[in-house]
């Protein structure tokens, strides 16, 4: 099982099965895509993760997909579309 440090209080969080189960659906959709590229692009899914200390509910995004939004993110601002 995967943990990590909360941000908030520093307690253990825990991943969450899956970023689709239940009501745990969370995304995220860069702002800089518009049209039809937005549309084939689709949403950027997060896996929920749970802090055992102070009970927050965090999505985070996986460290590949993440570089590829920077990169994304980075060409945009070079392209002045965002």
């Amino acid at each position: 099982m995967e943990a990590k440090k909360c941000p908030f209080c520093g307690g253990t969080m825990i991943k969450g099965k899956s970023p689709q189960e239940g009501y745990a659906v969370y995304f995220w959709k860069a702002p800089w895509k518009h049209g039809l590229k937005a549309a084939f692009t689709g949403t950027v899914k997060a896996y929920p993760w749970l802090c055992l200390s102070c009970g927050a509910i965090i999505p985070y995004v996986d460290e590949a997909e993440l570089q590829k939004i920077r990169e994304e993110y980075e060409q945009a601002k070079l392209e002045g579309s965002f």
